[in-house]
């Protein structure tokens, strides 16, 4: 868990910058592709055309139609896999849980997907990576009557054969459920057999998903005393850290109104014990003129599309007959921008919050901020690839600060490239370089913040001659090493979120 900042307004700020990043990229971004070529995006969670819609409670296969309250929620340490499990082949894979089958609001039930041995239809040998998991699953527990929707962090269970090729593995999460609601677990394989990983650039086939079976359900009873239920939220303080647990939850199917923005289908993240306050460009226009005048922001076409919403004020892809074209989704490198070269490598912006516009910084000192006026210099970068032009380390040249100046915000959003592209050791060597670039350039007083790659895979399959380039699983292991190797080298004295 990143620091806390330790004085409040400094927080709220913080959590101002963070929650208009993280709005803006749920806005439309969750569709970005590396590649050019892009169709409407595959669902990132539970539900994938081919495979049916979320199954209804009428037709699930229940282990014990006699719910019991009596029983006690165990967690997997307590809940012994059965030995028939680790030795079936070539039958579905299917999800178990294990009673009781209603508890109520803060128990754990212990969660399992059972994935069978089954032979592989492909003739290129994958591997994970050591430590990761052989098949990569997706697993949501969706709420019947509320939309909630709570991304399960499978694990493999304690058994050696689970980092074996070719064997039956077993999969499992303790998962707390926080609002009352009847709670079907939902789910796919996405990959089998290490195919997820295409390191040394083998190729990633097409993503044929298997729909888990389910078995049981989870029925949540209300608990008076419970702080968490979704009637509760507006009544929660306001978030003062960035990463917050919660839950994404349908947004017309709130018992409340609110302004957050949702995500491609209709969803909003709410945490737990805290509430997210919605913020308006203007407002966050003038929160940067403020506390955070001077900011640099390294990223690719991700990044770029981001930049083009905030320095419109949100104005960029707005209109209802672009929203969803292939050029506000992921493809806008051939568009004709306008406000400021959004194809340079170095991109500085300044933004006016009480005339709500934006033009290209055209003074020699970057650094030198003008009055009433706040300045974004983005950094165009390919991740940390050998793809970039110059290469990225150019970036720190002799007399960086002098030049860019010591702004009091630096954003790196990386990995979409380093995935795609390059291999995990040299992944890791340039991590290293640049953790060491970070140290030289910025002081302790400028803050870091780590903005992750998506977890999705490709989502071009259907075009002709497309060649998939990364896989949800790939990511996420390159966005944990990240975050894990600037905590350690940049130590407590930096702020990193």
């Amino acid at each position: 868990m990143p620091e806390i900042l330790q004085n409040w307004s400094s927080r709220k700020l913080w959590i101002i910058v963070l929650g208009v990043v993280v709005l803006v990229a749920v806005w439309r971004f969750l569709s970005f592709n590396v590649v050019v070529q892009c169709l409407p995006k595959l669902p990132t969670y539970s539900v994938m055309p081919g495979i049916g819609e979320y199954p209804s409670s009428d037709n699930i296969l229940l282990e014990d139609a006699a719910f019991s309250t009596e029983l006690k929620p165990k967690l997997c340490s307590e809940v012994p896999v059965p030995e028939s499990y680790l030795t079936l082949a070539n039958s579905p894979a299917f999800i178990d849980i294990s009673q009781p089958f209603t508890i109520t609001t803060g128990s754990s039930v212990c969660v399992r997907v059972v994935v069978p041995v089954a032979p592989s239809n492909s003739s290129v040998s994958y591997s994970p990576f050591p430590g990761t998991p052989w098949d990569s699953v997706l697993l949501d527990m969706v709420g019947n009557s509320t939309g909630v929707s709570i991304p399960v962090a499978l694990q493999p269970s304690n058994h050696a054969q689970n980092y074996i090729r070719d064997k039956t593995h077993i999969y499992e999460a303790d998962v707390v459920l926080r609002d009352a609601d009847t709670y079907i677990p939902t789910g796919y394989i996405e990959y089998r057999n290490g195919m997820w990983n295409n390191e040394d650039h083998i190729e990633i086939p097409p993503m044929a998903p298997e729909q888990l079976v389910v078995n049981s359900l989870v029925t949540v009873e209300d608990n008076a005393l419970s702080d968490f239920s979704l009637g509760n939220y507006p009544n929660l303080p306001l978030c003062t850290e960035p990463n917050a647990d919660g839950r994404w939850v349908a947004k017309d199917m709130l018992p409340f109104n609110t302004t957050l923005a949702a995500d491609n289908y209709g969803r909003v993240w709410l945490p737990y014990t805290c509430q997210l306050q919605p913020y308006t460009y203007k407002e966050f226009a003038q929160c940067l003129q403020q506390k955070h005048s001077l900011i640099h922001w390294f990223g690719d076409s991700n990044t770029r599309r981001a930049l083009k919403k905030i320095t419109t004020f949100g104005q960029w892809c707005s209109e209802p007959n672009r929203i969803n074209s292939i050029q506000c989704i992921c493809h806008d490198s051939a568009e004709n921008f306008g406000v400021y070269n959004s194809k340079s490598s170095v991109i500085p912006i300044d933004i006016n919050s009480a005339m709500a516009v934006s033009a290209p910084a055209l003074d020699a000192n970057l650094g030198t901020v003008p009055a009433n006026n706040s300045r974004i210099i983005m950094f165009r970068w390919g991740g940390l690839t050998p793809r970039n032009n110059p290469p990225w380390p150019n970036t720190f040249a002799a007399n960086f600060t002098r030049r860019m100046g010591s702004p009091s915000v630096a954003i790196f959003g990386l990995i979409n490239w380093d995935t795609a592209f390059t291999a995990r050791i040299y992944f890791i060597q340039q991590v290293e370089l640049l953790a060491g670039h970070i140290l030289q350039s910025y002081s302790s007083n400028t803050k870091i913040v780590i903005r992750i790659g998506q977890h999705y895979c490709c989502t071009c399959d259907q075009v002709p001659n497309f060649k998939r380039m990364y896989t949800r699983l790939r990511n996420q292991h390159f966005n944990q090493y990240l975050i894990d190797i600037l905590q350690k080298k940049l130590g407590a004295a930096y702020s990193i979120s």
